[in-house]
């Protein structure tokens, strides 16, 4: 578990290349990145958005649903016992199924051997190369949990492309956002040393740590499915919106990284944007515009 009590956490950045539609093989992967970051002193370790799947899928998504919440969640055991033995926070992306056979983006959060959190992806992309309203259901909220006195919160790739879901993230107590993501290569600008996409998303992720004043960690997948690229260029940014530490575009890798909240507290003193949030008048203004569309 976190120590909360030093004021400083080690993450690790898991920026992994998961094997489309081999869970057993995925899971071996998890196991062996988790011992390994545990013995350089991470406290929780964060892969991918489908991490466990691969991205792509289609219609084995139908193959590859686990009901967390039965016997199926069996197939987990090896990470639930693998988070016991080393005291390590394990958060992981895979197809989560219910009881009514719904099948979503999941990301789950074991801890001490026990599931503390399931987020269900919100905003699914479909348009261009996306289509995942073909095959998932979409969540509906956005959780803080607690990890030993720090509140965590979990989106999923297009999740954090809407403001409003860091916006509630951050006003239901979140110190740390986790966005985990599957996000593609997309595009070249001559002098840019990176792709446009990756530019894209760092700013965003500066927008949102600087703004609502929390860290961001960012961890998004390598490697190719049906001929696209996934960019990596997973990092931490700090509450003052500076990027603390950054992987490599393209290469599979971990690193770990000190998280000091010591800074967060710090931030949010100085800029106290959160302290002097009205919540009240947002939510009259979003009824009114609730309201507006109705009549409409």
């Amino acid at each position: 578990m976190i120590n909360k009590s030093n004021s400083r956490i080690n993450v690790c950045l898991a920026q992994t290349d998961p094997k489309m539609g081999d869970l057993e093989k995925n899971i071996e992967n998890h196991i062996n990145i988790i011992s390994s970051a545990k013995n350089k002193g991470a406290e929780i370790v964060i892969f991918p958005e489908l991490s466990l799947t691969g991205y792509f899928l289609k219609d084995s998504v139908y193959d590859l649903g686990v009901d967390i919440n039965s016997d199926e969640a069996a197939v987990f055991q090896p990470l639930y016992k693998i988070s016991e033995e080393l005291n390590i926070t394990v958060i992981a992306g895979f197809v989560e199924k219910d009881a009514d056979f719904n099948f979503y983006n999941s990301t789950f959060c074991v801890s001490n051997g026990k599931l503390i959190n399931v987020h269900r992806k919100v905003y699914l992309p479909t348009y261009g190369m996306f289509e995942e309203l073909r095959y998932f259901k979409q969540g509906d909220g956005f959780d803080v949990f607690d990890l030993n006195g720090v509140k965590i919160s979990v989106l999923t790739c297009e999740d954090a492309w809407h403001l409003s879901s860091s916006y509630i993230a951050v006003n239901k107590g979140a110190h740390i956002i986790i966005i985990n993501s599957a996000s593609p290569a997309r595009g070249i600008t001559a002098g840019l040393n990176k792709f446009n996409s990756t530019n894209m998303w760092e700013e965003l992720l500066s927008v949102i740590a600087f703004y609502y004043k929390c860290y961001v960690i960012y961890v998004n997948r390598v490697g190719f499915e049906d001929g696209i690229g996934f960019s990596g260029g997973s990092c931490v940014i700090n509450p003052s919106g500076n990027i603390e530490s950054k992987m490599d575009y393209i290469e599979a890798e971990e690193i770990i990284t000190e998280l000091n909240l010591n800074l967060l507290n710090n931030e949010r003193f100085k800029t106290p944007l959160l302290r002097d949030e009205n919540l009240n008048l947002t939510l009259k203004e979003l009824e009114s515009i609730i309201d507006n569309n109705k009549v409409k």
